[in-house]
């Protein structure tokens, strides 16, 4: 039995509206409570159930947040245990910040592992977040996302920021639940830094960073053959979701330049929701369909089913699907894929395309997951 707490927020034409909901344990009893409302404006309140069983408690919160969900209210973040999870924002208008992010290229574990004995090669983890830089400017800091557009961060994080001795400066990095995982610094106090070698970089990022906070991480880097060979595995024991490889040599250049590399042990994709097919329209299951751009037509992949914990994503939005393998074929679906709640709102549509797809290497007939 343990505390719950989601922040939900609405956003459709001219209305933006919040929903914030608690599940906690009041005196050895249970309670649920709402605030809602405009966002920005005083929210009102009210007690849905209290002085009850956990059990009741937490039918009652499981039940609003599938109501407000299903109405098309998304999970801004949510917690157990009062643990909240650090949130990045969307952005408020399409502003792009002049930033580009640097994005890897992707290459199977075996070539990969190649890269080991090389020593122009760093090997670092592959994290399970989302894409955030943090740019320190006037004292105000801002996020940047995978698209290079400005997003608000949260207070958190700019708290831990604040240990930062620097007057500015530009950090890329990943953004999970608990920590800010940063593996660049391009630029500080007024210098930049993306016309130096990464491995310049990387020194400027530790000076700064390193030890700062619990809540900013530099990135663990192996640097030898052997440290790269061990690091691989301790990577597959801890179930990571992958590893990078770094030219230690190259300079920043934004978009995808092909001088990094990610090799991801959980295969996954970004794809298009869509309407299912006529077969699978009233099924009684709570999925979706998804498709993937595949020259000038929308390809149907299979359906997907969608844990009563998420969010129902809505037909147009882009979500990111893991998968152990696609059939070959023109008409190949995918198998054992499932969803894990990630809505990608920090791409573009045409990221979603069959080239990203794994494909089994052994022929066999297209099926329908």
């Amino acid at each position: 039995m343990q505390s719950e707490r989601a922040e939900l927020y609405f956003q459709q034409g001219s209305s933006d509206k919040v929903y914030h909901l608690q599940l906690e344990n009041v005196q050895d009893q249970w309670a649920v409570q709402a605030q809602w409302g405009r966002r920005g404006s005083a929210l009102q309140s009210d007690v849905k159930v209290s002085d009850t069983s956990y059990e009741e408690a937490k039918r009652v919160y499981d039940r609003i947040l599938r109501e407000k969900t299903g109405k098309g209210y998304q999970i801004a973040q949510a917690s157990a245990n009062g643990n909240e999870a650090i949130a990045v924002g969307l952005p408020a208008t399409k502003e792009h910040s002049g930033h580009t992010p640097e994005l890897l290229t992707p290459i199977e574990e075996p070539e990969a592992l190649l890269l080991a004995q090389d020593a122009v090669w760093w090997f670092q983890q592959k994290f399970d977040g989302r894409r955030l830089a943090v740019q320190k400017s006037e004292g105000k800091y801002s996020g940047i996302n995978k698209l290079g557009q400005i997003i608000p961060i949260d207070s958190r994080l700019a708290d831990s920021l604040d240990g930062v001795q620097a007057q500015g400066f530009l950090a890329d990095g990943e953004i999970t639940d608990s920590r800010f995982y940063i593996w660049d610094l391009l630029s500080v106090n007024d210098t930049d830094l993306r016309v130096q070698p990464y491995e310049i970089r990387y020194v400027h990022l530790t000076q700064h960073f390193r030890g700062v906070s619990d809540v900013l991480r530099v990135c663990e880097t192996a640097m030898t053959t052997k440290a790269k060979r061990d690091f691989v595995k301790k990577m597959h024991s801890a179930n990571a979701e992958g590893f990078v490889c770094k030219n230690r040599n190259a300079v920043y250049v934004g978009g995808r330049a092909g001088q990094h590399f990610k090799c991801k042990f959980v295969v996954t994709a970004s794809f298009i929701v869509g309407p299912k097919p006529e077969k699978k329209a009233n099924d009684g299951h709570r999925s979706i369909a998804v498709y993937l751009l595949d020259d000038t037509r929308q390809r149907f992949m299979g359906t997907v089913g969608v844990p009563d914990r998420y969010r129902l994503p809505k037909e147009g939005e882009m979500v990111e699907v893991q998968y152990l393998y696609c059939h070959p074929g023109p008409d190949g679906k995918l198998i054992q894929a499932k969803y894990f709640g990630k809505v990608r709102d920090d791409i573009r549509l045409p990221e979603c395309c069959v080239s990203q797809l794994k494909v089994k290497a052994n022929d066999c007939d297209p099926t329908e997951p």
